[in-house]
């Protein structure tokens, strides 16, 4: 008997404490399972939030397009017919008159010129011709400038801002500049090749004369 209770006595601390162990072993296993599942919770939540989140704000973002919609294209719209007016400042730009003025110029430098050769005969079939052939391709291209000026300056033509038209007009003066200085230097070396050629000639008429070659 004796012997049982010491059994007894041994035996059930050591079983006490065993399962104590082993049910806080178990207690603390389940336990670290529940926090890991309340963190993945914790981060679907997170994760759930923030999807709807960016889909409300997608949602607003549609409904403020769908509103500003009308709106916005008719601010634009109404930019782009402002961009087809023309400032009054613009448009009495005195380099368009200037270029008017140059155009007509170089009309009458070539057509002078052409009539004088004409006169003297001077020069050969070929070279008049190649003179209205030069002639021709300047005034379709001096035309060109001033077409294109007459869109820039003229109101419902061109979509515009006040300072590309100056710009633009700038560029075409200038273009217009050039053309009338190659006129004009082209004309005077004709005008001196013919009067060359007429001086040779006339020396030449002086030498058979004095010598008497006929």
């Amino acid at each position: 008997m004796k012997r049982l209770i010491l059994f007894i006595s041994f035996t059930v601390p050591f079983l006490t404490r065993s399962y104590a162990q082993a049910n806080g072993s178990f207690i603390s296993q389940q336990s670290s399972k529940v926090k890991i599942m309340i963190a993945q919770i914790a981060a679907l939540e997170a994760q759930l939030k923030f999807i709807k989140s960016g889909y409300e704000i997608s949602e607003r973002g549609w409904s403020a397009a769908q509103e500003l919609k009308g709106g916005t294209l008719s601010l634009h719209s109404t930019y782009l017919s402002s961009l087809k007016q023309v400032n009054p400042l613009v448009s009495v730009n005195p380099k368009g008159k200037m270029m008017s003025e140059w155009q007509q110029h170089i009309h009458l430098l070539f057509r002078n010129e052409i009539d004088w050769q004409q006169k003297q005969r001077a020069l050969k079939t070929e070279e008049m011709g190649y003179i209205r052939q030069v002639y021709g391709s300047l005034e379709k291209k001096c035309q060109s400038d001033i077409d294109e000026l007459s869109q820039v300056l003229s109101i419902g033509k061109l979509q515009m801002t006040d300072q590309e038209r100056l710009e633009r007009t700038d560029h075409l003066y200038a273009s217009m500049q050039e053309k009338y200085a190659f006129a004009s230097s082209f004309t005077n070396q004709c005008r001196q090749l013919a009067t060359a050629r007429l001086k040779a000639q006339q020396e030449n008429r002086q030498l058979q004369k004095l010598y008497g070659i006929n």
